[in-house]
């Protein structure tokens, strides 16, 4: 369970990682040891570990309809040797490094099939880069690619994603389902659909979620009460989050460092969802990127009002939050450089844990806590929202010679029980959205029973980022305004009307008739929680 890798070290470099020999023509199923390890009435899964029974499956569950297939693939002869990965390098651990003992992820793929996987590696920053380059020189050089969500849209429509609806009808993932699947039926469209279709199979859970420093807000609650009138405490609405922000800015904190109050980057791209989150909040029940007949919100009081919020929370960040990534986010926190932050949920495995000689990792380690994400109050309720940004998601190439075998490798990672068991392993950044991951004890261990209720909660109330066509331009366009207001280049209501106008060409450039009507589609995703 220890482990002293940090996520920007996983980020770092381009491993590739070549796979195992493939495994020869006869004892291409069931090894006969592992198979004795299996619990009565299953037919694969890990063995070797005290509770490797929790992610083993019969014929009859998701994991064995695509074991199954493959085998029979095998059997007729039409199965490939080899499936290729193009894998985001920090999460490849997940996969080919044992956990807690026994097989990895990859050993069981290849001793139950004899299909050899090979995963190459590239940097989170790279890899929608290496997908496009792939796409547009024909190369077919992965079956498999992984990419950020939001990315899945243009991808689609440059014609680099294969349509998995005959594949999901025929071997069932249990991706949906009501115990163990998503949340919600809804999450399950958002994550796994574009345009109505099976694309995608989610690897990851990236609901940006908020930590804390419990232990600070503790220690100064006296002194904030006394200048406050209430209790430091975590806070249900933006207002109250930058009023935390602005006490703590200046403060000293562990090892006599200075505090500055708002840990979040906001750089471009790593910064963009806590913009998101804010503008997300000002309606009931939500405030949504596009109205109703397409038209961009960016221009609205609304959101002119969440960005020159989001420009007055600079003075509380640190001087170089401008150029952070999340990395530096995960530093401030577990430094103690900050007091709360909003980010991806795996800060918690990487921050808040013990190192292999059992002393802390960081100095804020054993100190952290999580909470449901802030909103704005409304005449007719709280709305909190978080947002759904990045999110690994594993896609069949267009250009793969092995279409359905690298589905349901893909079918098999992202089943309930190889995914909750993944998830569990601390040497990569899958994180928790299933179900059966929250009630995982592995998961619980790596991520902290605190982090449990908060994700779940946080999900049910995270908005999508954009998704659909377009998003790349969308994106960058909002991202560059932003930006000039943080410089001081531009007022944010300038910013936000200069953001209008790009977004309505990026739509008309792409298309109205073709636009339009995905934009509209996109609302039923989104959240309609109001406290």
């Amino acid at each position: 369970m220890k482990s002293t890798t940090t996520r920007r070290k996983l980020l770092q470099g381009a491993a590739t990682m070549t796979a195992m020999g493939a495994i020869g023509i006869n004892p291409r199923f069931v090894r006969p040891a592992h198979a004795q390890g299996l619990a009565n009435g299953m037919t694969g899964g890990p063995t070797g570990f005290p509770g490797a029974e929790r992610f083993q499956y019969d014929e009859s569950m998701s994991e064995g309809r695509a074991i199954e297939a493959m085998k029979q693939m095998v059997a007729d002869g039409t199965a490939p040797s080899k499936i290729t990965m193009l894998l985001t390098d920090g999460a490849i651990g997940q996969i080919t490094q044992p956990f807690p003992s026994g097989p990895s992820v990859k050993d069981v793929w290849e001793a139950e099939t004899g299909v050899e996987l090979e995963i190459i590696g590239a940097p989170a920053s790279d890899i929608w880069a290496r997908v496009l380059q792939d796409v547009t020189t024909n190369s077919g050089a992965f079956d498999i690619y992984t990419h950020p969500w939001n990315s899945l849209g243009d991808l689609v429509e440059a014609g680099g994603a294969m349509n998995l609806d005959d594949y999901v009808a025929e071997h069932q993932p249990d991706w949906a389902d009501d115990e163990r699947g998503t949340p919600t039926a809804q999450t399950a469209e958002l994550l796994y659909k574009y345009g109505g279709s099976y694309y995608g199979a989610s690897l990851d859970g990236d609901f940006h979620t908020w930590v804390y420093n419990k232990g600070y807000f503790e220690d100064h609650s006296a002194d904030y009460e006394a200048m406050h009138g209430r209790a430091l405490a975590p806070p249900s609405t933006w207002e109250e989050s930058d009023r935390i922000s602005a006490f703590f800015t200046g403060r000293t904190g562990l090892g006599g460092t200075t505090i500055y109050g708002n840990g979040n980057d906001m750089s471009p791209f790593w910064g963009l969802p806590r913009f998101y989150a804010r503008f997300a909040a000002q309606a009931v029940p939500n405030m949504y990127w596009f109205d109703e007949n397409g038209r961009p919100n960016l221009d609205t009081e609304q959101a002119i009002k969440a960005a020159t919020e989001y420009v007055q929370s600079k003075e509380w960040a640190h001087p170089d939050a401008l150029s952070w990534t999340y990395a530096e986010g995960y530093s401030g926190i577990g430094s103690g450089q900050t007091p709360h932050l909003t980010t991806y949920t795996n800060v918690s495995k990487f921050v808040d844990r013990m190192d292999e000689n059992g002393n802390p990792a960081s100095p804020a380690a054993g100190m952290l806590s999580a909470h449901i994400p802030p909103g704005v109050q409304h005449d007719a309720g709280l709305v909190r929202r978080s947002v759904i940004y990045y999110n690994i998601t594993g896609t069949v190439s267009s250009r793969s010679q092995n279409p359905e075998a690298a589905y349901l490798f893909l079918q098999w990672l992202s089943s309930t029980r190889i995914y909750s068991w993944m998830t569990g392993n601390p040497s990569g950044y899958f994180d928790p959205f299933q179900k059966a991951n929250f009630d995982e004890p592995f998961v619980q261990e790596t991520y902290h029973p605190y982090m449990m209720d908060a994700i779940r909660e946080t999900i049910a109330r995270s908005a999508p980022t954009i998704n659909f066509a377009g998003q790349t331009a969308l994106d960058a366009a909002l991202d560059e305004e932003l930006q000039a207001a943080l410089t001081g280049q531009k007022s944010p209501e300038d910013a936000m009307v200069a953001a209008q106008a790009k977004w309505e060409r990026v739509i008309q450039r792409k298309g109205e008739d073709k636009m339009i009507p995905v934009i509209q589609a996109s609302r039923s995703a989104w959240p309609t929680l109001v406290e």
